[in-house]
């Protein structure tokens, strides 16, 4: 009898003990969740900038209009994983990692650089830069960031619950890539020694002396108004003398790496409504504000300083550097729609019967 008593006591308490093992199990896992969306929006961006006049030797009238950034759009993907630990699955933590594609064009009017350089003769000469129309660049950046986030969930209905994510955002890279329709005219302004020595100086006064011999469209149009000027820059090409009109960037595209890092911020506001027990399709807004940081090795680079030569010593165009080079930093705000599901790991859940009463969650309560 004694015996029986024994093993019905243990009985009891194996089935009660794998009972509290099955609520711990459910209770946990309906802690957990993962969301799995994209994102789509504006993007818009401050600059601050280093003018490029500050890298040239001996720089004379310089002048340069500001960097605008337009057209901003940002595209992504989220993938996150949350847990809620209060009692009533409200207040949570969540972790993941995004990644955003954002596009836009960079801006420049106005560029006119005037410095001492050397020509293809080595001879030491002003050479006078400037745009001969506006210079855009088409800017695609990629960036992969880790999302940091405290959660709060609403149940308006076993259908229906509203969550917000707000928190840090933690980037891990972030490469800018760059397509550009930059053209420049080149000009030069000679001075030699002792008016009519042979041996070229550096003209450094901010009107070319009287003396000096000018290789500008200006002064040909002034002197020759009949004549055919592209005749007349290819002549001093020949010359080995860097000037020509109207040339192309040599490299129109390429890539800028900035600081990886860095620190922002994210929120996020979505509608949940569960269309299968522990799937919720998801729909709401977001905004994310991150400052990125360039190089003080991409500040010192120039804009561009000289003329590109082919193997007949043809001028063909000039260097470049993307007006990426000259930025210090660049804040960026991206705010738009997000769309994608959630899903509750609430397996467990499931099995418990209808009318169970679960202490933290209800067995055929919201899965939101």
């Amino acid at each position: 009898m004694g015996k029986r008593i024994l093993c019905l006591m243990a009985s009891v308490i194996a089935i009660g003990a794998h009972d509290v093992r099955g609520q711990v199990r459910s209770e946990y896992f309906r802690s957990l969740s993962a969301d799995l969306q994209v994102n789509g929006g504006l993007l818009s961006q401050k600059i601050t900038t280093i003018p490029f006049s500050e890298n040239y030797p001996q720089a004379l009238n310089a002048l340069q209009s500001d960097i605008r950034f337009s057209s901003g759009q940002s595209r992504g993907y989220d993938f996150r994983l949350g847990y809620y630990f209060n009692k009533k699955r409200s207040l949570g933590v969540g972790i993941g990692i995004n990644y955003y594609k954002q596009t836009g064009n960079l801006n420049l009017d106005t560029f006119h650089i005037e410095f001492r350089s050397t020509d293809a003769q080595y001879a030491t000469f002003r050479q006078m830069i400037s745009t001969s129309r506006g210079i855009r660049e088409e800017i695609t950046a990629r960036s992969y960031n880790i999302p940091l986030v405290l959660k709060y969930k609403k149940d308006f209905s076993s259908k229906i619950a509203l969550t917000v994510d707000a928190g840090i955002v933690y980037n891990l890279n972030v490469r800018n890539g760059y397509n550009t329709d930059a053209r420049f005219n080149y000009e030069a302004v000679y001075l030699f020694e002792g008016g009519d020595s042979t041996v070229p100086i550096y003209d450094a006064n901010p009107t070319p002396s009287s003396q000096a011999y000018l290789v500008t469209r200006d002064n040909f149009i002034k002197k020759y108004p009949n004549d055919d000027i592209v005749k007349y820059f290819d002549f001093h090409q020949n010359m080995g003398k860097s000037v020509g009109l109207n040339l192309s960037a040599n490299e129109r595209s390429g890539n800028v790496t900035y600081k990886s890092g860095s620190l922002g911020y994210t929120g996020e506001v979505a509608i949940n409504y569960m269309f299968v027990r522990n799937i919720c399709l998801r729909g709401g807004v977001y905004y994310t504000a991150q400052s990125f940081t360039n190089t003080s090795n991409n500040n010192a680079l120039r804009l561009t300083d000289a003329v590109v030569r082919d193997a007949n010593n043809k001028v063909v165009g000039t260097t470049y550097n993307s007006m990426l080079n000259e930025m210090q930093t660049a804040r960026n705000a991206n705010y738009g729609i997000v769309l994608g599901a959630r899903v509750y790991f609430n397996r467990m859940a499931w099995k418990a019967p209808v009318d169970d009463v679960n202490r933290v969650t209800p067995a055929k309560g919201r899965a939101h």
